[in-house]
């Protein structure tokens, strides 16, 4: 999956729409969820994702020779809880640490004035900055590092049967633990006089989530899940507001940067699973109290 080969004056635009229908489809379904004997509890698990990412701006994604995407491949892992209302239906809340970023190479002699809104012109002045030679091809890689925090709403189908459809839905809090940036394979801890990598990104941002597969009963306790997990970024993941000596660090007229990423979410869970009582049962011991 190429996420960095979206439109850029589309993608945003697609994601929100085909979020907003999911939202939806959810919402009706929790609804008609529930079933006479429910089954319910809390559940805890691991998780570990191999996943693409990308950075998606327009300004970059126009350029032109001067800046190509690079698929990038990271991973992702942490862990979750979860509380089931009944077979179909429950939330989580995870805590991932999420390798993503974007990589780039491009053609060094297309880079002019025009640039100023594109990445390439800023790994020009970074090399410059940090003694790295930049001429002809070049190189160059944004490697962020996140503690992520999807909270979640869960549908499946009948999660006692063998295997089951699995899917989820959700918000989420990104938090920047690090950013590094290298062009031509070697490190630059200057963006600035000043500024280094994670100051030119924000912080904290949030996403959405999607998420869809199947999950397998190992046992009565355990399960094994699989899905394909997609994130967007639906704010600018560069921090605009950088500056360097008065002047803002990123051009006027550049683009929001969005991060996104999507692959393969492999989950083990053990669930603390308890039968409620059916509306039967119940009937019958206020029955037998009276």
């Amino acid at each position: 999956m190429n996420l960095s080969e979206l439109t850029p004056k589309h993608h945003k635009k697609n994601a929100t729409k085909f979020l907003i229908p999911v939202v939806i489809a959810a919402s009706a379904l929790s609804l008609t969820g529930g079933t006479v004997l429910a089954q319910k509890g809390l559940d805890f698990g691991v998780k570990g994702c191999l996943q693409t990412s990308s950075l998606l701006n327009s300004s970059d994604q126009t350029a032109g020779p001067e800046l190509n995407y690079k698929n990038k491949v990271n991973a992702a892992f942490g862990i979750s809880g979860g509380y089931n209302f009944n077979e179909y239906e429950g939330v989580e809340l995870n805590v991932l640490f999420s390798k993503q970023g974007q990589g780039y190479d491009g053609d060094a002699t297309k880079i002019n004035a025009n640039s100023a809104i594109v990445l390439s012109s800023e790994f020009q002045n970074i090399a410059k900055l940090n003694g790295i030679a930049f001429s002809g091809t070049y190189t160059a890689n944004v490697n962020l590092t996140y503690i992520k925090i999807p909270i979640l709403f869960r549908y499946t189908g009948n999660n006692t049967q063998k295997v089951f459809f699995s899917s989820f839905i959700g918000p989420q809090i990104d938090m920047l633990s690090a950013a590094t940036i290298q062009v031509n394979n070697t490190d630059a801890p200057k963006v600035a006089n000043g500024l280094k990598p994670s100051d030119v990104y924000k912080k904290t941002s949030m996403d959405g989530v999607l998420g869809l597969g199947a999950g397998f009963n190992l046992s009565k306790n355990m399960v094994l899940s699989a899905h394909l997990r997609l994130d967007f970024g639906f704010a600018d993941a560069e921090d605009k507001s950088a500056a360097v000596g008065g002047a803002n660090f990123y051009n006027s007229g550049r683009a929001a940067s969005h991060n996104a990423t999507g692959g393969g979410l492999i989950s083990l869970n053990y669930k603390l699973l308890k039968k409620a009582k059916s509306k039967t049962e119940t009937k019958t011991t206020t029955k037998s109290k009276k």
